[in-house]
């Protein structure tokens, strides 16, 4: 399941520059769990919770960005909120501007830090 998520991370994050094949996104990390999602949505969650629990990476970003994906913006469970909240350091870590971030990334930024606190900086791209 990590390495289904990092691929789909990896995917959001960089569609362009991730070398995945955008046609092996559903087969490989949404079929698989859609009917787990749509059955038991906060469970869902919190699996994918507990799977990146030790992850602070493409995994991690993955997961949040699933979420989204099969349950949309409006999950608001404390499980659903922490992988937002780490998805969005996985990005203010790399420095990534805040232009770049998904609109309900950004309202969750602003919702929990306020206004004019991204931290500026140059682009590091993940290596």
């Amino acid at each position: 399941m990590t390495r289904r998520l990092e691929m789909f991370g990896r995917f959001e994050y960089d569609t362009q520059g991730s070398g995945v094949d955008a046609a092996e996104i559903y087969p490989t990390c949404i079929e698989p769990v859609y009917a787990y999602a749509t059955e038991d949505r906060d469970g869902f969650v919190a699996a994918l919770r507990t799977v990146v629990a030790d992850d602070d990476g493409f995994a991690t970003y993955g997961a949040s960005c699933l979420v989204v994906e099969l349950a949309g913006t409006g999950v608001r469970t404390p499980d659903a909120l922490a992988l937002l909240d780490a998805a969005i350091e996985f990005k203010r870590v790399r420095r990534v501007p805040s232009a770049m971030l998904k609109g309900y990334e950004w309202e969750r930024w602003l919702e929990v830090n306020g206004p004019d606190s991204w931290p500026d900086g140059p682009v590091q791209l993940p290596l």
